[in-house]
């Protein structure tokens, strides 16, 4: 056993001088020094090329990152647009109510209706989405969210209804201006309205506001139509008319009031 053990050691005593030897040795040094320069510019080219692969893995990894946070943002932009457009959509209704509430200090009670349908080509009628199931009837007024005067129900179904507007041919009004008390009759003419049966002695100033006077026993009282636009007087004519400028367009709201008792 010591013998065995004497001769691993004398080989491994060996074997240190033979590298110690070498290892100082003139021309093994210069051989490592000449196969150091030679492989120089492949020790460059495969460190360029670890920091070049080094450089796009992260590039590609941040780009992975960039988009997972697009798409994150994307989905968070839309959630605040859905947000944003539901809060206008409530803010408008709340304002609506608002002045439903405006209204019934009037003694009117009200049904707040969204138009689903208009005539383009003469608005003398739209389409509301409220029916007798809402407790509307034919006759029935409808007006603006600022108390003017549209027109009235001319057929309802169980959940839609028809409008007719001020503007139809078939619609009359019996009204008074606002200031001087001139009573006279609003009339459709297709496209526009008049205020008829002025009496012949009495002009209506320009700008003067005109109501319902709910004389006929049709329209309620004190609902605005319109405002006075020009007077026209001819002395073969008995009565005197004027233009009235409409306040409340059919074509220029999405909502409306539909009135279904008043005092």
């Amino acid at each position: 056993m010591t013998k065995h053990i004497l001769t691993v050691f004398s080989i491994l005593l060996l074997l240190s001088l033979v590298i110690i030897f070498l290892g100082q040795n003139q021309i093994i040094l210069s051989f490592k020094h000449y196969l150091s320069e030679t492989l120089r510019p492949f020790e460059v080219v495969f460190s360029k090329t670890s920091n070049w692969l080094s450089f796009w893995q992260s590039a590609l990894f941040n780009m992975k990152n960039i988009k997972e946070s697009n798409t994150r943002l994307i989905s968070e932009n839309l959630d605040l647009y859905n947000k944003s457009a539901k809060l206008s959509q409530l803010e408008e209704e709340n304002s609506l109510l608002r002045k439903k509430l405006n209204l019934s200090q009037r003694t009117v009670n009200t049904c707040l209706a969204g138009v689903i349908g208009r005539d383009f080509q003469n608005n003398r009628s739209f389409l509301i989405d409220k029916g007798t199931n809402d407790g509307l009837a034919i006759g029935m007024v409808v007006i603006s969210e600022s108390e003017t005067i549209i027109g009235r129900i001319a057929d309802a179904s169980y959940n839609v209804s028809k409008v007719q507007t001020i503007l139809d041919t078939q619609s009359r009004i019996a009204a008074i201006t606002a200031t001087s008390k001139i009573s006279g009759l609003v009339r459709g003419l297709g496209s526009d309205a008049i205020f008829d049966l002025i009496v012949k002695n009495k002009k209506p100033e320009i700008g003067e506001l005109v109501v319902s006077s709910g004389t006929d026993g049709i329209w309620p009282r004190g609902f605005i139509i319109g405002k006075v636009k020009e007077v026209k007087s001819q002395d073969n004519q008995v009565f005197n008319t004027a233009d009235i400028e409409l306040l409340a367009r059919p074509q220029d709201f999405d909502s409306v009031f539909v009135i279904l008792n008043s005092q």
